[in-house]
């Protein structure tokens, strides 16, 4: 259980987070645009994987490279689990919040959104909110529901999407096809001007799952841009290119990708497909090495047995 000098310096962490959010220099509305210069790393949902995430910090040498930008994604709720510890993952984003301010990006994914808002998500009978509140009370103890309303404050100072010179687009999800027509760049700068629509249009981007070529395509339209870079969809390889707009990125895993590209060159789709990296490259490696060798063993097998 948390002690009093630790809950102080939470408390602080997340004031200090909350404040970095709104003040991102880069931040117009819900919408970050990153400049001309430097590199940026993506990250896709990473659900409490604290190795994954920490092993792409040290990766990434933000203090030594000024100019790099990191995006992170839904790192609330662990998947496939009896205990959710998640939580400390948010705060570990906070804290890096604080430090570098204007190179780090929490965008805003559906579970977030779920938590602040007390919609339910479950997955074959298991409610992921009362796990994860569940485990914030043990950590917490009786500072449970002052940690847990700093965090919802920062969660709700999360801006949606990010935007690059280059045209690449980078947010949770993308709408379904049908609502697309209500986005542009002007809905994530400033809104509509009508918070129970904008309220609807968030939760319609963030679980949005419409992949098809034709969604795609009119979604980056409406954003002006040539790629659009998401997370929210689970990805046994660690990726997946549904159609010639989207990649999706998966960090929670073993086959957990990231994407890294300078902002000062222009990508297609193919050329970005070629960047994505797995967060761990041997591991991966060695299991790719067995089981070629499991199917060599097999054919070599049935050739024996004809």
């Amino acid at each position: 259980m948390i002690d009093t000098e630790k809950f102080n310096k939470l408390k602080t962490t997340y004031g200090l987070a909350i404040r970095a959010n709104m003040e991102d220099r880069y931040r117009k509305g819900e919408l970050i645009e990153l400049p001309p210069t430097g590199d940026l790393i993506v990250l896709g949902d990473l659900h409490g994987n604290r190795d994954n995430f920490n092993k792409v910090i040290a990766a990434a040498g933000l203090g030594s490279n000024p100019d790099r930008h990191l995006i992170v994604q839904e790192p609330t709720h662990t998947y496939e689990t009896a205990k959710d510890e998640s939580f400390l993952l948010v705060a570990e984003i906070a804290e890096l919040k604080s430090l570098f301010p204007h190179q780090v990006h929490l965008i805003l994914g559906n579970h977030e959104l779920s938590e602040f808002t007390g919609k339910e998500l479950l997955k074959g009978g298991i409610c992921y909110n009362i796990l994860f509140r569940e485990g914030m009370k043990q950590e917490y103890g009786p500072h449970f529901e002052e940690i847990r309303e700093l965090m919802y404050a920062f969660m709700q100072t999360m801006p949606l999407a990010c935007k690059t010179p280059n045209q690449i687009f980078v947010s949770h999800s993308t709408p379904e096809l049908k609502y697309i027509p209500h986005y542009s760049l002007e809905f994530f700068r400033q809104g509509t001007g009508n918070p129970k629509k904008d309220k609807v249009l968030i939760e319609k981007l963030v679980w949005g799952r419409d992949l098809s070529q034709q969604a795609a395509d009119a979604f980056a339209a409406q954003v002006q841009s040539q790629v659009l870079i998401v997370g929210h969809t689970a990805c046994k390889r660690g990726y997946q290119i549904p159609n010639e707009k989207h990649i999706i990125l998966d960090s929670k895993g073993i086959f957990a990708t990231w994407l890294h590209f300078r902002l000062d060159r222009p990508y297609t789709h193919a050329d970005l497909k070629r960047k994505i990296q797995y967060i761990n490259k041997k591991t991966v490696k060695t299991m790719l090495e067995r089981y070629r060798q499991m199917k060599e063993n097999q054919q070599e097998s049935q050739q024996q047995g004809k």
